[in-house]
């Protein structure tokens, strides 16, 4: 009877050893944490390996889902899923990088004011123009997530000037966007992309006095590969009669280019 007595006391004590929180550092952990570690002065080290890419699991076994390592090794062999030195962690099928905001690159822009120089266009009656107002050339070391965004005042005016004030009544249309020209494969340098539209019409009066400022804000978030990019912002406007339209020269003019590491 003594030895059954013996043998109900280890077991209880066991279970009550499994079940508990572990502190360290402290003596009370949180009761809804398995693991509660507390110091002010030194902090939770991670395993350090080395990666090989983001879909092989090596130096692990397997893919585990919530794994979390520091990620000692840069390596781009493997090019669509390249490794660089930082945290990751995994959802079971492969390796993710946790991006901070430190991660965030401002390409171009980033000030509060990024002017875009005054450009011009006469527009031909019933023919779109386009106009090119900023080229920008950027390089991206590792596959990110690009947020391209401007803000483009526009002025219309009388055909040849650009003072005279509009008086014809017609629907001006103006469409603002990015295109690449040069990027790497798989990339289109033939589609456009953030467009914003917009359209102005004045009062059939001489009298109108008014030259028509009008912003657009183009904006657009592209997941892109590594390499080289050559980047127009372009200006686009159609009306049923001749007018001159300028983009810029306003007082809040800016274009701005943000790049967020994938891996």
């Amino acid at each position: 009877m003594k030895k059954k007595n013996c043998v109900v006391g280890f077991l209880l004590v066991g279970f009550s050893l499994v079940t508990a929180q572990v502190g360290i550092g402290i003596s009370s952990p949180n009761t809804n944490a398995a693991l509660d570690i507390t110091s002010t002065n030194k902090g939770l080290l991670l395993p350090r390996v080395a990666l090989v890419s983001t879909n092989s699991a090596s130096p692990l076994s397997a893919h585990v889902a919530g794994m979390t390592v520091y990620n000692t090794a840069t390596n781009t062999s493997v090019a669509a899923s390249p490794v660089y030195p930082g945290e990751y962690y995994n959802d079971g099928t492969q390796w993710l990088r946790k991006s901070t905001w430190n991660d965030a690159r401002m390409i171009t822009g980033g000030g509060i004011n990024d002017a875009i120089s005054l450009t011009t266009a006469d527009v031909v009656a019933e023919t779109a123009s386009t106009t090119i107002l900023s080229t920008i050339s950027f390089t991206l070391d590792r596959p990110s997530t690009v947020e391209f965004s401007a803000d483009v005042s526009t002025r219309y005016t009388a055909s040849g000037s650009n003072t005279t004030p509009l008086s014809d009544g017609a629907v001006k249309l103006c469409t603002l966007n990015f295109q690449f020209t040069t990027a790497p494969a798989g990339v289109s340098t033939t589609a456009f992309f953030g467009d914003h539209s917009a359209s102005y019409t004045t009062a059939l009066s001489a009298a109108a006095t008014a030259t028509g400022d009008v912003y657009l804000n183009p904006y657009g978030v592209v997941t892109l590969p590594a390499g080289s990019y050559v980047l127009n912002l372009r200006g686009t406007a159609l009306s049923g009669t001749a007018f001159r339209i300028g983009y810029g020269g306003g007082t809040h003019d800016m274009i701005q280019i943000r790049a967020t590491p994938l891996q």
